[in-house]
Parts: structure tokens; sequence; C-alpha cells
């Protein structure tokens, strides 16, 4: 298993001054996937207390191929050398109806057990019974518990992103030895000046920007930022992200655009930054929500940002009056032309942003992930 390059920005140390060794499961860091580029920037936080391999799920393969691939990344995962493994998980990394957990988590269960190397997982996203909808309602609810059942016993210890990503999945099973560690926000940003951002994107310097940024899908409520949009004809809105391959509600999105919204699709991970680094206000229309690292980005540059009432919007704005939140798409336009016209509304909501980013700065994140990593192996 071949260790961590310098494209991680970090430098491997040698074995007799390593306190922990961790094997990472993560999507591809490529900027193709949320996941890949939250355990890239957790593997960049990392100092000399942690020694990393990675082990990449193929979330671009399908049918006999990803199969093969899944079982041969749980071999791999399972039968290491490190102290621990630590995944990354995501209902979606694998598959429709998730059909390549049922390859990868058994096949790790398995070894890992026979072995004894505790494994960590870190869950990004929950469901449980109330997501299901008819038909065969209690039998999807009873389908989702079945994995969630085994994710738990797969795991030594489970970190939950958020404080209602871990309430819905207890919700559906009893989860023993979990931690709590908030999505760290990076303190790296590009070093251009908004105006020249702006024009690299196709815009003119003095144009404000609305932007919702992301992968493109239906819980992301895309449908409603285009109601915004069509609202407001004299600002620009920008879709900054595409869809995983072929994608009906993209297709949908992209053709029901007005004039007014431009839409990126994929972007490298230079100019993903650079559409933060022109973004003016970031709205964030989501129909459901466990975490977001979206909103972690906008932190990160200190975007005024604008979020449907769920759960978790509804804690940052309690705890850190830093998002404004709204309950439809007429609200939204207010609280947009509030953000835009009046300072202290716009400063309130930055005090609140500088907040968050202090207390959950990815080298904080990274100093927690240490010391669970250290509980865990000295529990041995």
């Amino acid at each position: 298993m071949s260790k961590i390059n310098s494209t991680f920005l970090w430098e491997q140390i040698s074995s007799e001054h390593v306190l922990t060794s961790v094997t990472l499961v993560s999507s591809p860091m490529d900027g193709s996937c949320g996941i890949g580029t939250y355990s890239q920037s957790l593997l960049s936080g990392f100092d000399d207390d942690v020694d990393v391999n990675v082990v990449t799920l193929d979330t671009h393969s399908n049918g006999l191929r990803a199969i093969r691939l899944y079982a041969r990344a749980a071999i791999r995962a399972g039968r290491t050398d490190d102290d621990l493994v630590h995944i990354q998980h995501e209902y979606g990394l694998f598959g429709p109806k998730w059909y390549l957990l049922w390859v990868f988590y058994p096949l790790l269960l398995f070894l890992t057990r026979i072995s004894g190397t505790p494994v960590v997982i870190t869950v990004h996203e929950a469901w449980n019974a109330d997501r299901v909808e008819p038909p065969l309602k209690q039998l999807k609810a009873s389908y989702i518990w079945l994995v969630n059942r085994l994710i738990t016993l797969t795991a030594t210890s489970m970190i939950f992103l958020s404080a209602n990503c871990e309430e819905k999945f207890k919700q559906s099973v009893t989860v023993e030895n979990c931690h709590r560690i908030t999505h760290g926000v990076d303190d790296q940003t590009v070093d251009v000046p908004k105006a020249e951002a702006k024009e690299r994107l196709g815009f003119e310097p003095d144009e404000t920007i609305i932007t919702e940024p992301g992968y493109v899908r239906p819980s992301k409520g895309y449908e409603t930022f285009l109601a915004i949009a069509e609202r407001m004809p004299q600002y620009q809105f920008l879709i900054a992200g595409g869809s995983h391959g072929a994608d009906e509600y993209f297709e949908s999105i992209v053709e029901s655009a007005p004039e007014n919204v431009t839409i990126t699709g994929h972007l490298d991970d230079e100019l993903f930054h650079l559409a933060f680094r022109a973004t003016d206000i970031a709205v964030l229309p989501y129909n459901e929500v466990a975490q977001s690292g979206i909103f972690n980005m906008c932190a990160t540059y200190r975007i005024p940002t604008v979020t449907s009432q769920l759960p978790y919007f509804n804690r940052l704005q309690s705890e850190y009056d830093c998002v404004i939140l709204c309950k439809d798409v007429a609200d939204a336009e207010m609280r947009i032309e509030e953000l835009l016209r009046d300072q202290s509304v716009r400063q309130r909501v930055l005090n609140g942003l500088n907040r968050f980013r202090s207390e959950h700065s990815f080298s904080k994140v990274c100093d927690k992930h240490v010391s669970i990593y250290q509980s865990v192996v000295n529990k041995l």
C-alpha cells in the first residue's frame, strides 16, 4: 500500500516517530466528490501524529467491475498493518440501492474482526425510516435499518459531522462509542481579487453574483434557486457545479434555467474556489441536509448565506447567527435584498461566520481526530 504523495501538501515521517497509523477509505480525491474533498482536507491537516495510507473506492465504476473493485478495496483495508481503519461513509458511494455496500462492509467486518483492527466510521449523512415513502414503505424502512445495523456492527467507533446527523442515525439503530466533530472549515483560500474572479468566470467585475455551489442533486433544491433567480432578473445567478455523469435532474435544471442563470457544469478545484471568491451571496435552498461542506466553504470565503429552514441550518443560526433563514422563494428574495442593502445585517452575519470559522478550523478538527484515533488504539 503506497504512502500519500506530495499532492496532499504534507510530508511522511519515519515510523519511529508516528503515534498512530491509519488506513483511510474514501471516494476519489480528484474533485469529483465532496467526500473525497473532505478527506483531502483532513489529510492536509494532519501533522506528525498520524501516518496515513489511502484506499480509494472507485465510485466511477459499476456492474461486475465495481463489485471486483469494492471487494479489492475491502480486502486491502481489512488486511492493513496500520493501527486502525477509518472509513468516510455516505450511502451514495455504494451505487444504486447501495448494492456495493453488501460487498464492501461484510468483507471488511470479517477481516478486521480476525485481525482485531479497530474501524472508525465517519457518517456524512444519515438515513432512517422517515426518509422513505410508499409504496413498500415498511420494506424500505427495514432495508435502511439493516444497512445501518451493518455499519454499526463494522464500526468500533463512529464520528458524526453534525448533531442532527447523529440524531437521525440513532433513530434507526443503537450506537455506542460515538463522537461528534463538526465538518472542518478550511483556512486556505484562493488569493484572487473578487473582480478578477468574476471576470474569469465570464461576468462583469461590477455584477452582483448570487451562487448555489456544489453538485446538482434534487436534495439541494436547485429548482427553488431558479425560481429565486426568475424573481430577481437584475442580478446574475450562478450554479457552480455539475452532476455525476448523465442525470435527468441536472438536465431539467439546465433546460428550465432563466437567462440570468449561468450553469458551469463540473469545475476543477481551482475554478470551484474561484466561484466562491466571485460570489457576493450564497443561497442554499436545500430540501434536506445532515451537514454541509458547501456551507463550510462559504464560511471559508466569508460569504453571507441564505438557507432554507432545516434543523442543521436552524442550529447554525441559533448558535452562531451566521446564516439567514428563509421559508420560501418570496422570503429568500427579501433576505437577499436585505443582505445587499443593509450593511448592519451583512456585518452581523459576517461576524457569525468568523466565530464559526474560528471554532471549527480544520486544524482543530484534525486534532480531535488524532485524539479519537489514539483513544481507539489505546483501548485494544
